[in-house]
């Protein structure tokens, strides 16, 4: 599972650690932070494409 999540965001503020609570569903757990907002996909779709392009291959 590829999760990202805002850096400044409410998942960053609220958890130290946001792929644990993921671990507990899912085995392939991979993610970060990216420096954007809420809308990730439209405020960096060059590093969002990125991410799942290196996440799928």
């Amino acid at each position: 599972m590829l999760f990202l999540w805002s850096q400044g965001g409410q998942v960053a503020k609220l958890y130290d650690d946001p792929l644990a609570i993921w671990r507990e569903w899912a085995d392939d757990v991979r993610g970060e932070p990216v420096p954007v907002g809420h809308f990730i996909p439209e405020e960096a779709p060059e590093q969002t494409a990125r991410r799942l392009l290196d996440f799928l291959s």
